[in-house]
């Protein structure tokens, strides 16, 4: 069967915007090292090249034969060399292929068969390794079990009689070396972790706690948080009377990349140099990839236990995979214990009569588009506004700028004005188009009068958008840039402090009126703008509206076109991964 020419098939796939640069570049280098193939097979070779590279790029471990399949059916008619193929002739190639392999177990090649899956190398590899190590760990009672009873006649102390969701939460994390707290904001999962350390350091005070999340944002917000539990239940038992607050209290929140001790090439602490650690608790691990958390798991020790929190209904990693959705299903079907999974349903932030509430359930639940500007318009904490022609409405503009006043007001101390910084955000799905960040912080700025070129300027909100490790602040922290006794000088709240900084000093930053809803992960602010974009697009999905409506506390307003939003609400973003079959076959062999 003739494929055509495979300088011409890339070429047509980039054109169609199908695939990317980068995943041409990447197909050209794994055809180059082909050595079985005739040249008309080698072009089908490298069209899937790319799209693997491709579907990886959108956060997808591996392709799938359906994904494929499907593929080819939607692109047939434009795409001309798919017409006469299937995935059987895929599959052909792949096995006849010097590049690929369905053994990789005892084979190093590039590419790897498995299961109707395609993978590169080191994802197959990574999937694998975090597979075999959650059997290992989920199925070993760990150190606490045996103190479990102990540590359960204090959580009686430290629950109320009717908490049985959370207590059991809290029951699951100290009878077993691995376990996962899932639900929504507001369900209560710091208050869980503050009184599991309770019990816990309340029979081992000497045990060693790390407390970690992705992202350096991420890692200071579970700091501050956990510090607000210890606030509420420092008059329960054990609490109240023993040097368990201060142990608790002096508990740090870093990022996961720090605790593994990062350097080029590589993290420190692995299989070889495990953690000095006795217990691991991890919050935000929806944005764990499966890189990151394969070496997470090679760092823990014999005997560590790891607690992960987190949204398994929120965004996905940034990276390749959905380790939270992954590990949810597996439990699901009893392919890892089931009681190793606790979920949590009440929200303490949204109460039944809760607008909010009610909208992120429906967003969650896929609702069409009707219901969901019905809640919007019917709800006190809620609202809708209509995109027409492709722009944001002025309103919108003119609003935003009122609610961004005070940024400029030079009676107003940094602390006062970063104490409001928070109290209103816009949320876009994307940086680009007429609805997207940069073009709504450009408005913004012309509305305030602060479009004179100047690049810096007085009440300038800012995000840091790397780690800025030499001056504490995290990528995604904001605050703003006020000129103050004839100085322009950044200030960010570190630690519920004001720390003022010389903007010289400062890493890379950007201006935030308005910031993606990736960025806006483990944030909460009062009242949130969500703007969808004008037009369709693969980032939009249920999860990214669901994220964006439950950062907001007190108040949400969508404006969107109708048929944008009907369209984010069909699409989940469910990612390719052949996790669920690794664990089958772990489970089949350990049977043999």
């Amino acid at each position: 069967m003739i494929f055509g020419n495979k300088t011409e098939v890339l070429e047509v796939l980039k054109a169609g915007r199908l695939v990317s640069e980068t995943d041409c570049r990447t197909a050209v280098l794994l055809a180059a090292l082909e050595q079985n193939l005739s040249e008309s097979e080698k072009a089908l070779f490298t069209a899937v090249a790319a799209l693997v590279s491709s579907a990886v790029s959108n956060g997808n471990i591996c392709l799938s034969g359906d994904d494929i399949g499907e593929f080819i059916r939607n692109n047939a008619e434009t795409v001309k060399f798919f017409r006469d193929i299937d995935f059987g002739n895929v599959k052909a190639v792949l096995k006849k292929s010097s590049c690929c392999t369905e053994d990789p177990g005892n084979e190093l090649r590039p590419l790897v068969l498995m299961n109707d899956r395609i993978y590169f190398y080191k994802y197959w590899l990574y999937e694998n390794r975090f597979a075999r190590k959650m059997v290992e760990i989920s199925e070993d009672p760990g150190r606490y079990s045996g103190s479990s009873g102990k540590i359960g006649e204090i959580f009686a102390g430290l629950f109320d009689a009717g908490n049985f969701e959370q207590r059991s939460a809290a029951e699951n994390a100290v009878k077993h070396r691995f376990s996962l707290i899932t639900g929504g904001p507001g369900s209560g999962k710091t208050t869980i972790v503050a009184k599991i350390l309770v019990g816990i350091y309340a029979l081992f005070p000497e045990e060693r706690i790390m407390l970690a999340a992705p992202t350096g944002k991420a890692s200071a917000r579970m700091t501050e948080a956990l510090k607000s539990a210890l606030e509420k239940i420092r008059k329960l038992p054990y609490v109240s009377d023993s040097g368990i607050l201060d142990r608790i209290g002096a508990l740090e929140g870093t990022t996961i990349h720090r605790m593994l001790e990062w350097k080029a090439g590589g993290f420190s602490r692995n299989r070889k140099n495990p953690l000095a650690a006795d217990l691991v608790i991890v919050d935000e691990a929806g944005m764990l990839d499966a890189a990151l958390f394969t070496s997470l798991l090679d760092a823990l020790g014999k005997e560590t236990s790891l607690v992960l929190l987190g949204d398994k209904d929120q965004l996905a990693s940034v990276g390749a995979g959905n380790v939270l959705s992954d590990i949810c299903s597996a439990a699901e079907k009893n392919l890892l214990p089931p009681e190793i999974m606790a979920k949590l349903e009440k929200s303490y932030r949204f109460d039944t009569g809760s607008g909010i509430g009610k909208l992120a359930k429906a967003v969650n639940l896929q609702k069409n588009a009707g219901e969901i500007i019905e809640i919007c318009k019917n709800e006190t904490d809620c609202g809708w506004t209509e995109i027409k022609n492709g722009k944001v409405p002025e309103s919108i503009i003119t609003d935003a700028a009122k609610r961004y006043a005070f940024l400029s007001d030079r009676e107003s101390s940094p602390e006062e004005i970063l104490k409001k910084i928070n109290d209103f955000k816009i949320l876009c799905p994307s940086k680009e188009g007429a609805c997207g960040v940069a073009e709504l912080n450009g408005k913004i700025e012309a509305a305030l009068g602060k479009n004179s070129g100047s690049r810096l300027y007085d009440g300038m909100p800012v995000m840091v958008t790397k780690n800025d490790y030499a001056n504490n602040l995290m990528n995604g922290d904001c605050g703003v840039i006020l000129e103050r006794n004839g100085r322009m000088s950044a200030y960010f709240m570190i630690d519920n402090s004001v720390k003022p900084f010389s903007v010289s000093s400062l890493g890379t930053f950007e201006t935030v009126y308005a910031m993606t809803v990736h960025k806006s992960q483990g944030s909460e602010y009062s009242s949130v703008l969500i703007v969808l974009p004008e037009t369709e697009m693969t980032v939009l999905t249920k999860e990214i509206l669901y994220t964006a409506v439950t950062r907001a506390r007190n108040e949400v307003v969508i404006a969107a076109k109708e048929s944008i939003l009907e369209y984010t609400l069909k699409k989940s973003a469910a990612r390719n991964s052949g996790f669920v079959e690794a664990l089958e076959k772990i489970g089949k062999n350990d049977k043999k």
